[in-house]
């Protein structure tokens, strides 16, 4: 059965994320942005791929599902840019096994492993959103955003993220 107690301290760390700063804007002197607020990015995105999709109910509901906890971990580890997790390789997927078990989330944990179709989308959603960023971010001034476009390009691999991204770039 799971803790009500570990649970609420599970509800603490995810809701430390609205404090977290992406570490990757951070350092290239790019306007500010929280892990949750990249969060919201990825999961509203995720039920546009969803729909574009046209995912039955329970893979949408999965799908949203996985965006919203992707980044979980980093409550814990922080948020690391790539060079850094090749130093430091933290076991994302331990950690959040580890935060999940024994709330109420704890079958979300099979969810976060798929590595499938909803895998795929999820990680378009994520991209995407990183490259949504990036662009508003060029757009006000900062100047070292293609690393994060071409990154972010590189990584979509869905028909859909790859229409929704073009659809970005022509704006």
């Amino acid at each position: 059965m799971p803790s009500h107690k570990k649970t609420h301290a599970l509800l603490l760390e995810a809701l430390s994320l609205k404090n977290l700063l992406r570490t990757g804007w951070r350092l290239r002197g790019a306007p500010r942005e929280s892990v949750a607020e990249h969060t919201y990015g990825a999961a509203i995105i995720a039920l546009m791929l969803a729909r574009m999709e046209k995912l039955k109910a329970a893979d949408e509901a999965a799908l949203v599902r996985i965006a919203l906890l992707h980044d979980l971990h980093e409550a814990r580890i922080g948020d690391l840019v790539p060079s850094q997790k090749a130093r430091i390789k933290p076991d994302e997927a331990k950690t959040e096994r580890e935060m999940l078990t024994g709330t109420l989330f704890e079958k979300e944990s099979k969810l976060l492993a798929n590595k499938g179709k909803l895998f795929t989308l999820a990680n378009d959603a994520d991209r995407l959103d990183m490259l949504f960023r990036a662009l508003e971010n060029r757009q006000k001034g900062s100047k070292r955003m293609q690393v994060f476009i071409d990154s972010a390009l590189r990584g979509i691999k869905s028909k859909s993220g790859k229409k929704i991204a073009r659809l970005a770039l022509e704006r």
